[in-house]
Order: structure tokens, then sequence, then C-alpha cells
């Protein structure tokens, strides 16, 4: 026991000054008098006295008592009670939705054997739950109870989303080195990996198992104007043996097409399906079917393939007439001077030709010859009288199809190093093409003009623009769609999103949207009821790897195996205060009840 402010004790020199204010308290007694001069000379008699002998009542050994409680309650009397704190990490990503060879789901297993090692803890211990997806998170703002805990535990949802192991393992790490904490126990589909931290106890539910999955469900435009589509889906072979994977597409409830292919262990293949006719939704759904039946099913919308809102700022707005012939993109040109950053709102990407705004802009950009020296992006540029290509990296989305060996740019600039946008087209003099993400948004930047677009007239040119283009909007005929547990930016004109559940989410255009945790297809709700069809799938192929998961392998920071012995101050603040209030209203009672029988 201690006092956390023991100079509040100074106050206990009021208790004298109590005495005192009973000493001078006049005293009143019932006394028989024969004549009123008797009564006036023994009161004025009465008011003389101070000193004497006192005659203390119970109410001044009440009152004493009441200073002194509220004294100590100054000081902060406390308790050293030993706890249990208790840290709970219960993964509830997609993979644990993976049925298991006795029955059941990972997460219900999980969540069983969880409850049973909390029903064996002390009733005093103090837990704390936290959940894995769509990213780490504390479940309870305060230390739960174990009754608490089992119910929090009972109550937890698996998610659609993938785990972030990276995520995963840094909180864990977190928790094992926190010397708040007596005890951490993860329950989880993968495995610790040795040495696993003395803090830790690992409940392991994710049994190897072989799975089949679609890596992606991907559509576009076979040639410009035309009105079917194209589709591709990748699909993977997570098991011992060779299999015919086979994957059927349905649209608006109707059969449209299907293929196979026999996919090696271990390998992926991809499916093409050259002509689908037009629908909203298109359903891409694999056999044989297998225990983790999430990755079975994809979606596609063919609003993904479809209007896209471009503001193009530039001094030359002729150069924007081209893009008005892509199929479902608007362009709105307005003059670098006419400018305001509030007009992005109405825009899904914006592209500066010859200038750069004067703040980070809030949507996906490009930038087209960006002025030198500018306080936003800090360009380091030297011109260049005929650019021409050396170098590209194939891999990079922007370079998808591009045949820069016939790419023209004629002349431009060249960049310098830049501090967060990297090289994706070099030249002689310096990089021809960057690319980069800031504040959750995509930029790219070109040295050389891309525009007026002029299609098949220039098709290495045009082909790069579509790419950029694509990469900015989230679109294209590169684009893998949209994960589940991934946020995205909520389009200019969305004003709510209906999750499949069918829940309505708000959303604000510009801003980034992280409800994204089940699978299926969202609904953004724009203007005037406008509604526009996004599908979210599962889409991990390493998470869907089920028979070869890799441990985890946590840094522990304890030198040693501890027990560790826990401690806490337990206030008694609240409890003084407490007494205090039933001693008054006790004193006012009885105070009461006394005058109630005098008739006063």
């Amino acid at each position: 026991m201690g006092l956390l402010n023991p100079g509040a004790l100074v106050f206990l020199a009021l208790v004298p000054a109590l005495v005192l204010a009973y000493l001078a308290r006049e005293r009143s007694s019932r006394v028989t008098v024969s004549s009123v001069l008797a009564f006036r000379a023994l009161r004025a008699l009465g008011q003389k006295r101070f000193a004497g002998r006192p005659r203390f009542d119970w109410r001044f050994f009440l009152e004493l008592l009441v200073l002194t409680l509220a004294v100590l309650a100054m000081a902060g009397p406390y308790v050293v009670r030993r706890e249990n704190p208790i840290a709970v990490v219960l993964d509830n990503s997609a993979q644990m939705k993976a049925q298991t060879a006795s029955g059941g789901s990972r997460f219900d297993k999980a969540k069983k054997e969880l409850d049973a090692m909390l029903a064996a803890m002390p009733g005093e211990s103090a837990v704390s739950v936290y959940l894995t997806s769509p990213e780490p998170h504390r479940v309870n703002a305060a230390p739960l109870s174990i009754a608490a805990a089992r119910s929090a535990v009972r109550d937890a949802q698996a998610t659609d989303a993938p785990a972030d192991n990276g995520a995963l393992v840094n909180l864990l790490t977190e928790l094992s080195s926190d010397s708040h904490y007596a005890k951490v126990i993860f329950a989880g589909a993968r495995a610790l990996a040795p040495p696993v931290p003395p803090g830790i106890t690992a409940i392991t539910v994710g049994d190897p198992i072989e799975n089949f999955a679609i890596g992606s469900f991907v559509l576009r435009r076979e040639s410009f104007g035309s009105q079917a589509l194209r589709a591709s889906v990748t699909v993977a072979n997570f098991s011992t043996a060779p299999k015919t994977l086979k994957v059927a597409i349905t649209a608006d409830g109707k059969s449209l097409a299907s293929a196979e292919s026999n996919v090696r262990p271990g390998e992926t293949a991809v499916l093409d399906f050259p002509s689908l006719a037009p629908a909203a939704v298109y359903q891409a759904v694999l056999a044989p079917s297998d225990g983790f039946s999430l990755d079975n099913v994809a979606y596609a919308t063919s609003a993904s393939v479809k209007s896209v809102s471009i503001l193009f700022v530039s001094p030359t707005p002729d150069d924007a007439k081209g893009l008005g012939s892509i199929p479902g993109v608007s362009v709105t040109t307005v003059a670098p001077d006419a400018f305001s950053p509030g007009e992005l709102a109405s825009a899904d990407l914006a592209i500066f030709e010859y200038s750069v705004p004067k703040e980070m802009p809030s949507v996906n950009a490009l930038l087209v010859m960006p002025p030198p020296g500018d306080p936003v992006f800090h360009f380091d540029t030297v011109q260049v009288r005929a650019a021409q290509v050396t170098a590209w990296r194939a891999t990079d989305p922007l370079a998808y199809s591009v045949n820069f060996r016939l790419l023209n740019p004629g002349a431009g600039e060249a960049f310098g190093v830049h501090p967060w946008m990297a090289p994706v087209v070099d030249g002689r003099q310096g990089a021809l093409v960057l690319r980069g993400e800031r504040d959750g948004h995509r930029f790219v930047a070109s040295g050389f003009n891309l525009f007026p677009y002029l299609g098949r007239q220039n098709l290495p040119m045009s082909i790069l623009t579509l790419n950029i283009l694509g990469y900015l909007a989230g679109v294209g005929a590169n684009s893998g769609g949209y994960r589940t547990g991934q946020p995205w930016l909520v389009p200019a004109g969305i004003e709510s999103v209906i999750l499949p559940s069918g829940q309505t989410v708000a959303a604000k255009p510009g801003t980034l949207f992280d409800d994204t945790a089940s699978l299926g297809v969202y609904k953004l709700v724009g203007r005037h009821g406008a509604v526009t069809l996004r599908a979210v799938n599962f889409s991990d192929l390493a998470d869907s790897d089920l028979l070869n998961a890799t441990p985890l392998r946590i840094e522990s920071h304890a030198p040693a195996p501890k027990t560790r012995a826990v401690t806490a101050k337990a206030p008694l603040t609240l409890y003084l205060f407490a007494a205090i209030l039933v001693l008054l209203a006790l004193e006012g009672l009885v105070v009461y009840r006394r005058r109630s029988a005098a008739g006063v």
C-alpha cells in the first residue's frame, strides 16, 4: 500500500481547527429557570465561555472522520495488486474460412480452442483481444474480464480479406516484447517458426490442404468501340497432382462461356474468353470445388471498362480532343490560370500539360512535361531536343504491349533522380517516364508530350497513353481489379457505397474507401441515384496456397525466458469518497430525525 500524493497529508493540520470550532460553538442545554432575568443571565454567561472542558458529541467524531477521509483521498492511497494481463490475437483473415479435415472451418476450431484456454485462466485476468483482418486492430479499448473476452471471441467474424502477414508479425513482436502482458496467445492458420518467443502461446489450426484457386478475372475491350468484352481468368493448382480446372462464366444469371485447362501441381494457367456478350455483372466459377470456396468464385463488371472522367489542364486545350474518341472517356478542359483545386472533385483523374498544380492533387494525375523547379513535385529536368528510349521496365503496367523501339517521343525533357517517383522509361539523358504514389494517390510524369491522342495513327504512343490512363483510373487491359481488404479511391460524384451485404456506407470522392473486407459486387451510388458496379475479389494466389503455408517468424527482444510478475496500483480514492458521502448522508438523516422528534 502507498500514497500517490503524500504531500496532501499536510491538510491533516485542519483537525485542530475542527476542535477549535467545537470549543467556540454554543452548546445549548435544557435548563429550568424561575424567571426571564435568570434566562438572560445564563445566556450571557454561555456566550462569553470559550474554553473549559470540551464536550464532544457524536457529530464531532463523525466530522473528524469525514475530514480525515477527505485528506486521505487527496493523498491518493493505493494498494499493489498482482495481475495477469493477457493479449489474445485471433486470426480472422480469409484463410481461416478453409474447412478442416475433422469438419468445420479453421476459424470455428480456433475460437473453440481459444475459448477453452481462456476458461482455464485465473478469474482476475485482464484480457486484450486483437483481430488481424482487414488489418491488425484491438477489439476492446479497455481490458476485458475473462467472461467478456470469451464473449468477444465467440462474436468475432472471419472476413474475406487475406492476411497482412507483415503487419501480423509486427503486432506479435510488439506484444511479446511488451512487459505489461504476462502472456500472449495467438490463434491462427500459420504456425510460428522456432524459436518461438517465450511470452507467446500458439494455437495452430492450419493443417495443409489441397486447393484450386482463381487468381484474377479481368475484362477488357477487344478493340476500340467494340461492345463485346474479352475476359481472361487466371487459375492455379495447389495440389500434389495434375488437375483439369474448368471455369464457367455467367452474366446476369445466364451462362455465357466455359473453358478448361490441365494444370500441373504448383502452377498457374490463363483461360481466355475472347468474346463475352455485354452484361452488367459477370461471375466466374471454378471447378472442381475444394475446402476453400472463397477463391473458387470471382466477379467482374462491365463498369470496369467504362466511363472515366478526365480533367485536362493545359494552355493548349486542342490537345485533349483526341481523348474523346476513346470509348467510355469524358474530358473537360480548363486553362491553367482558370484552374482551381475544387474542380478535381468531379474528375476521376487529372492531366496537367506544361503545368503543375500549386498543391498536391486530390486525385490521380498525369503530369506532361512539367516545368522545372516546381514547389510541389520538385522535378529536376533537363531539356532534350530529340528524346530516345534506351530502356524500360517490361513488367511495369505502363509498358504493357508498347513497342518502344517504334516510339518516337520527339523533343522534351529528361528527369533526374526523384525522391519518391521511380523511372519506368529511360533515355540517354535520364528518365523519360516516372511513376509513384503519394498520400494514397497515383502520379505519372512524362518528359515528352503524349497528346494529341491519335489512336491507330501513332499506335506505340497511343498504347502507352492508354496504359497510363488505365493505371491512373484503376482500369485497363492490364488491371487485375480490386482485392478484398484493399482500399480504393472513391470516384468523382459518388456519395455512398452499398456493400455486398446490403449495408450502405457514406463515401467522399477522392478519399480512400476501406470497408472492402467482403467479396462481391459493390454498388457505388452517385448523385440522383446513379449506380456504378464494382467487383471486389479475393485474388491472392499467395494466400490461396494452403498446402505450403510459410510459418511466421517472430523476432524476440526478450533476453531470456521470463515468468512475468505483473503488478498494478489499484487506487482507493473512489472508495474513500463513497464512504464520505455515506457518512454525511447518515449524519443528515440522524439530525433530521432528532429535530422531527423534538418538534423543531
